[in-house]
């Protein structure tokens, strides 16, 4: 199996369940308030580790009770966390609001901020062990440009998912080998709309055409659209029951990646990753609802496909 390593952000995540989205001035009344590990750097490593992956996350969290917890919950999900780096600043927070299934957040960085160039410099052991680098943009962008080069100039695989998005240098996209967008990270990427999935599978053709090898674009209820050799293929969901859709997108990175460290193939690991979304947005949550490989084997047999 080869090596995974998740460079990004690590965030305490204060979620809080209501009927319905509030106007701006407006209060309203909430219900199942909990504080979660996430961050989208932490999700997709712990999401690694859970499917059975080989991994170890670079990020910065502050030295306050957030910040253990994180530590504390990703060793206990099997991450190695030797990169991880304690800063005296308050650990990065999401507020979450999870309205009918879906939700919007606010972030304050915190000690995602912290995650400069030079911290990666200090950490060139992790460079020369991974064989898969995965991003996000959750930390700041040149340093997210300067992990892309120390990855490269390693031999490691550079896999971009861009969230959230905003204008990307060439030289960053030149250097990525798998651009995992959603729709609307694509819509703005590309400036203009991404409709449906034939207009997901030319904006897939599209990125791939400006130097990036591999594209996956989610499209939520519609599942996704993925880059094979020189065409663009369709794969759908699997329904279950939708009750938190936090770490979905997270999770299908994590389901990708895994399986692309064992010599599956694309459509082998979309499939994988599709169905462990799937499981991941039955629960609640952020890494406690991402579910285990053998999880995800289980409902792949009950499945049939």
């Amino acid at each position: 199996m080869k090596h995974i390593l998740v460079v990004g952000s690590m965030n305490a995540d204060l979620v809080i369940q209501t009927p319905r989205m509030p106007r701006m001035g407006e209060t309203v009344r909430g219900g199942g308030f909990r504080v979660n590990t996430g961050g989208k750097g932490a999700n997709q490593a712990a999401a690694i580790a859970k499917l059975g992956g080989d991994i170890k996350l670079l990020g910065c969290v502050g030295a306050d009770p957030y910040g253990e917890m994180l530590l504390s919950n990703l060793s206990r999900f099997g991450v190695q966390t030797d990169g991880a780096q304690t800063v005296d600043t308050a650990t990065g927070v999401a507020v979450i609001t999870v309205c009918g299934g879906d939700n919007c957040i606010i972030l304050d960085a915190g000690a995602n901020a912290c995650m400069t160039p030079e911290v990666i410099d200090a950490n060139a052991a992790l460079f020369a062990w991974a064989d898969y680098c995965v991003l996000q943009l959750e930390i700041p962008l040149e340093t997210v440009l300067h992990t892309a080069r120390a990855a490269k100039k390693n031999g490691a695989k550079v896999v971009l998912n861009p969230a959230p998005m905003c204008p990307l240098p060439e030289e960053l996209l030149a250097l990525v080998d798998l651009f995992v967008p959603n729709s609307s990270e694509a819509e703005l990427f590309l400036s203009h709309p991404v409709e449906g999935i034939e207009g997901a599978k030319a904006a897939a053709a599209e990125i791939r055409a400006r130097g990036v090898p591999d594209v996956i674009i989610t499209l939520g209820g519609d599942g996704c659209v993925y880059s094979v050799g020189g065409s663009v293929q369709h794969h759908g969901i699997v329904d279950t029951p939708v009750v938190d859709t936090t770490a979905a997108g997270d999770t299908f990175v994590a389901g990708v990646l895994v399986c692309l460290t064992e010599g599956r193939s694309m459509a082998e690991a979309v499939r994988f990753a599709t169905h462990a979304s799937a499981l991941c947005v039955s629960r609640s949550g952020a890494m406690a609802s991402v579910p285990t490989r053998d999880e995800v084997e289980a409902f792949m047999a009950r499945n049939g496909k």
